[in-house]
């Protein structure tokens, strides 16, 4: 009964602007989208060529609209918008912020079997081409504060996964045997790696300014917060093979990162900083920092 309403409204608008306008109408076209049919009334005689207002009706199944402005199949966008997947790929870099003073009994308590002039920032180098960062995030949901033709603020957040991968270039491991420490092994790795994931939900703003028909330059900031899921080393060794380690050695349960981004359309730069410790214990203090090629995003 609603689909008969509308269509016996739409043809009395309809009969009644064709019949008004038909000495000075040139044609009616119909466009059909969708759920949308769009009458189009060209309001002006033939052969003036002066620019005059057309008609427009709209036809849905939720009413008709007469307008002098075109409404098409595209609706009013809305502000709040959910978007699947963004990736990012990485490298990490190590930043150590720990005093090595050989007379605290709480920082070298850390250490075991290392030569006190081995226990410095150079223990922890890595190899930074292949010290991974990868960040997952399946779902993020965008709040438009602004949006214009040319210009647009867009704030959001999601769920997603970090992973930090540090590859060292000295024979050292995490053991927890009974207790923490890092201790430099007896043999020599093909590879030593230590890995961190956590769950992560960010808080990011970012600008959109249209640069031209089809692109747009896109910059933010803002940050994150973490919870540590697992911990594990991987080494592999000639003696030994491939050995894997699950624990929670001294690291954190939670991290907070202050995030950036910059690029053009879908593919942007990222950097992320964490400004929390990277262990539970103050006297040893490592903070990563990760850069790298965002894919997708809002």
């Amino acid at each position: 009964m609603k689909h008969l309403l509308v269509l016996a409204t739409a043809a009395t608008l309809l009969g009644t602007v064709t019949t008004q306008a038909q000495e000075k109408t040139k044609k009616i076209t119909k466009e059909q989208k969708g759920d949308v049919e769009l009458y189009v009334i060209e309001n002006k005689t033939p052969g003036d060529t002066t620019k005059k207002s057309d008609k427009y009706i709209s036809i849905t199944t939720s009413g008709v609209r007469v307008s002098d402005t075109k409404q098409d199949e595209r609706r009013a966008e809305k502000r709040f918008q959910v978007q699947w997947g963004m990736l990012d790929l990485g490298l990490n870099l190590l930043q150590d912020n720990t005093v090595y003073n050989v007379q605290d009994a709480a920082l070298m308590n850390n250490f075991s079997n290392i030569p006190n002039d081995k226990v410095n920032k150079d223990l922890f180098s890595l190899q930074n081409g292949r010290s991974w960062n990868v960040n997952i995030y399946p779902v993020m949901f965008n709040y438009k504060v602004v949006k214009n033709k040319n210009f647009g603020i867009n704030l959001y957040t999601g769920v997603g996964l970090q992973i930090y991968n540090f590859r060292f270039n000295k024979n050292i491991s995490f053991v927890n045997d009974p207790n923490y420490k890092i201790v430099m092994d007896s043999v020599a790795f093909t590879k030593n790696k230590l890995s961190l994931n956590y769950l992560t939900v960010p808080l990011m703003i970012n600008f959109n300014h249209r640069i031209d028909k089809k692109n747009w330059l896109t910059y933010g900031f803002g940050g994150s917060v973490g919870y540590r899921l697992n911990s594990w080393t991987k080494q592999v060794s000639g003696e030994r093979g491939k050995d894997k380690n699950h624990d929670q050695f001294n690291f954190s349960n939670y991290n907070v990162n202050l995030n950036a981004e910059i690029g053009i359309g879908n593919v942007r730069f990222y950097g992320s900083y964490q400004i929390t410790n990277l262990y539970k214990d103050a006297s040893l203090t490592q903070q990563p920092i990760s850069f790298g090629i965002r894919f997708g995003g809002i």
